[in-house]
């Protein structure tokens, strides 16, 4: 009887160890031909196989996978974990598409670096949700000068990335439009329905526009710096949340900028709007050499731009408009001009602030 328990026992443990071994695949190798072991293989097995529910990396393997085609589109809820950001990087060749997540669909995706994907201005290249969604973490992206590497389309839509670094890259990352609007601007970001979330994550020398979004986007504890043209152009009419980040050394003309159809004929009317929908928070904002906030050009976009807890130091222009709440803000703005004289080895400073200089200091 003993006996029988211990096979019985042996066989369910066997039978559990199959399934939870069909749940998973393994890429092994990093070329493009869709043999078994490539991630186009690894892909295609899981959709056809709702078993299987994530994909993973042989360990030690690193380099570049180049794209001879699109991958796949997504057709089940997927993980895919790389080794990490610096050890593998997909490439499109400039020609390819890379994660399309079909309507219904969830990818979790981590530790990979993107770089030269497919030019489409009209769907995401490197992430496409249409009623779908990614959740990525931990990945660079680099040396993307094609349109556009994400994209988010229309209704129960939404991207969201943290911990992560764009740098190096060319043209218009973000895009979004479509997906309900609320009545009211709610605090409950469940309530919008196509959004696009970035946290924790840096933007570092990116030439271009970086966002270039509708409805709902928030930007949470980032860093941007040294980007050399605007960072996002947001319209529409739903929310974009400012927060807890870091903008210091941008040299575009603007940094954000606003427009809608508010008062237009037909349009959404004001009250489609809180105070707050277009909220900056918390950040700080140093060295930019141009205009850090275009709140919309006219009263009925000023009245719902709220400039709260920032701190400003030696920008070109903190805002134009006029904000309907600007609070708690620090403008600490010591240097009013740079001046070079004939003599090439002297600059002119002027202060607007006293600046106290012992005798033991020199001047840098």
């Amino acid at each position: 009887m003993k006996r029988d328990r211990i096979i019985v026992f042996l066989i369910a443990f066997f039978c559990f160890s199959i399934s939870m071994a069909q749940s998973e695949v393994l890429v092994t190798d990093l070329g493009d031909d869709n043999s078994k072991g490539t991630l186009r293989w690894a892909i295609n097995t899981a959709n056809v196989d709702s078993a299987i529910d994530k994909i993973s990396f042989l360990e030690g393997l690193e380099g570049t996978l180049r794209l001879s085609s699109d991958l796949p589109h997504i057709n089940n809820n997927l993980t895919i974990t790389g080794p990490g950001a610096k050890y593998i990087t997909i490439s499109g060749e400039g020609n390819y598409r890379m994660f399309v997540i079909n309507k219904g669909f969830r990818l979790d995706i981590s530790g990979l670096t993107f770089t030269d994907s497919a030019d489409n201005y009209n769907d995401g290249t490197i992430f496409a949700v249409s009623g779908s969604e990614v959740k990525a973490s931990k990945i660079r992206v680099t040396g993307v000068s094609n349109q556009t590497a994400f994209w988010s389309k229309g209704d129960n839509s939404s991207i969201t990335i943290s911990n992560s670094i764009f740098e190096n890259n060319s043209a218009t990352l973000f895009r979004s439009y479509w997906g309900s609007t609320p009545n009211f601007t709610s605090d409950n970001e469940n309530d919008y329905t196509n959004r696009i979330t970035i946290t924790g994550s840096s933007f570092i020398s990116n030439r271009g526009l970086i966002f270039s979004t509708e409805h709902y986007v928030k930007i949470d504890s980032c860093v941007f710096s040294k980007n050399y043209d605007q960072i996002a152009s947001f319209k529409g009419v739903n929310r974009y949340q400012i927060l807890n980040s870091k903008f210091v050394n941008n040299t575009g003309r603007l940094l954000f900028t606003f427009s809608s159809k508010i008062g237009d004929t037909p349009s959404w009317g004001e009250d489609t709007l809180g105070t707050n929908n277009t909220l900056f928070d918390g950040n700080l904002f140093q060295g930019n050499t141009g205009t850090i906030i275009n709140t919309g050009g006219g009263f009925k976009h000023d009245s719902k731009t709220t400039i709260t807890n920032n701190i400003f130091v030696n920008n070109g222009n903190n805002w134009y408009g006029n904000p309907i709440v600007t609070s708690g803000n620090q403008q600490n703005n010591f240097i009013t001009s740079v001046t070079p004289t004939e003599d090439e080895g002297t600059i002119v400073l002027t202060l607007n602030k006293s600046l106290v200089i012992g005798p033991e200091d020199e001047l840098h």
